[in-house]
């Protein structure tokens, strides 16, 4: 079966990673069990879903380009908004086109940085070391 390329990202993001690899290697002896790091299954359900709707706050790639793409031509509007014989134009149109760009390159990347800053502060905020160590564990778990 061809997955399509957001039906791909759904089944490969952080919570799927842990849940699959809990329902695969669940019944092995050497596994590690929610009750010795004093967790329910709900809990941890809880926390994961809320870890991957922080996760997912910036959207999906396609989302993000698109916001940068227009974030980037921005300056480029705000230029085409003064005219031919402005000030602005004195080392030539080419020139102060690319400058404009370049800003807006800028920008974006900063509005990007901005958001994986977010991003990485709330993950931070919302951490529980012990769910976190059982996490790790899982994901690092690997049948004998």
């Amino acid at each position: 079966m061809n997955l399509r390329e957001p039906e791909k990202q759904i089944l490969d993001d952080f919570e799927h990673k842990v849940t699959n690899k809990m329902q695969k290697y669940g019944d092995e002896p050497d596994f590690p069990k929610l009750e010795n790091y004093g967790l329910t299954r709900m809990e941890l359900d809880d926390y994961l879903f809320d870890k991957q709707a922080i996760l997912d706050m910036g959207g999906s790639k396609r989302t993000q380009l698109t916001v940068g793409g227009f974030i980037t031509v921005i300056p480029v509007l705000i230029l085409s908004c003064f005219p031919d014989k402005s000030p602005i134009y004195e080392n030539g149109k080419a020139m102060t086109t690319i400058i404009a760009i370049i800003i807006g390159l800028l920008l974006a990347c900063f509005c990007k940085a901005l958001l994986q800053m977010v991003i990485l502060y709330r993950v931070n905020k919302h951490k529980e070391t012990k769910m976190e160590t059982f996490i790790k564990a899982v994901l690092f778990y690997e049948k004998r």
